[in-house]
């Protein structure tokens, strides 16, 4: 007896464990957030497996309207508005076809309904976000994929690669802070500040003098001596006198805003910017600065 109910329990293990399933084109997802927008690209990931070509020959046909994945076609989800190369993507999930060409350009398209099979292409419609994509040749990828190779403040790029083929394109995200200023708001702070900070005591530590200056559109500051961090920064402001440091990278864009690791408030005298404070993210002063007749 005790043998029988031992044999019905591996029955019912057996038959109760999921089975594991092994796909020739793997699930797979891919998620990023820029400045507040996450965008997420879900998709099976199929391998090239020696067949040769992948584009134009019995795997993806020339003139074919085809899911850059596998199974269930791609998905593309942005939980705020977005630009890809220009192009305005509302908020949502849509599916991701590409119609593939053996000359020229291809063409990337959207649809809103986003849950279809990889062999039922939806017709051309208005509600799709269609658009011009070009190829270009890069290192073999065996697995198809999909990836943010490249980020900037204000978004990235996109690419999609399978063999020896890559299509890359422009992402925009709609920025949480404007580093513009008119000049006659920037003018109340260009000026050349005495700057030290302090230690846990209150001792300062280091004395410099922070240049305030209006460039390009843009409010920025340097320290003499020179900081090898900070070197030139832009001031990114968040209130009223209140702005944060924005690093630039080697081609002039800014690539980090140090939010909230340091706050910059700028104190007033009536009209006059006289003082500067600069805060952890504590809330902690760790800086003054007076302004220079």
């Amino acid at each position: 007896m005790r043998r029988a109910y031992s044999c019905i329990a591996m029955l019912v293990l057996f038959t109760t464990t999921p089975r594991a399933q092994v796909r020739a084109s793997e699930l797979g997802s891919v998620s990023q957030t820029i400045d507040g927008t996450t965008i997420t690209i879900r998709y099976s990931r199929p391998r090239a497996r020696g067949r040769s070509p992948l584009f134009g020959g019995p795997v993806v046909k020339w003139n074919e309207v085809w899911t850059p994945g596998a199974n269930w076609a791609t998905t593309f989800t942005v939980d705020k508005g977005v630009t890809l190369d220009g192009h305005r993507v509302a908020k949502g999930t849509y599916s991701v076809w590409m119609v593939v060409r053996k000359s020229g350009e291809w063409t990337m398209v959207l649809d809103p309904k986003a849950k279809l099979y990889h062999m039922t292409p939806p017709d051309s419609n208005l509600a799709q976000i269609r658009f011009a994509v070009r190829t270009q040749e890069a290192p073999f990828a065996d697995v198809l994929t999909w990836s943010f190779p490249a980020l900037r403040m204000d978004g990235g790029t996109i690419a999609m690669q399978w063999g020896t083929t890559l299509v890359a394109m422009q992402l925009g995200v709609e920025p949480s802070l404007v580093n513009t200023m008119s000049p006659a708001d920037a003018a109340p702070y260009v000026g050349r500040y005495d700057y030290s900070e302090f230690d846990s005591a209150g001792k300062a530590t280091d004395r410099k003098v922070l240049t305030v200056l209006y460039e390009g559109g843009t409010l920025k500051g340097e320290f003499e001596p020179k900081d090898p961090y900070f070197l030139r920064f832009a001031l990114v402001r968040i209130a009223p006198d209140w702005f944060v440091p924005g690093i630039y990278d080697e081609h002039g864009d800014i690539y980090e805003v140090l939010r909230p690791d340091m706050v910059v408030e700028f104190g007033r005298s009536g009209d006059q910017v006289t003082t500067l404070t600069w805060r952890d993210d504590q809330d902690a002063v760790f800086a003054k600065g007076t302004r220079r007749p």
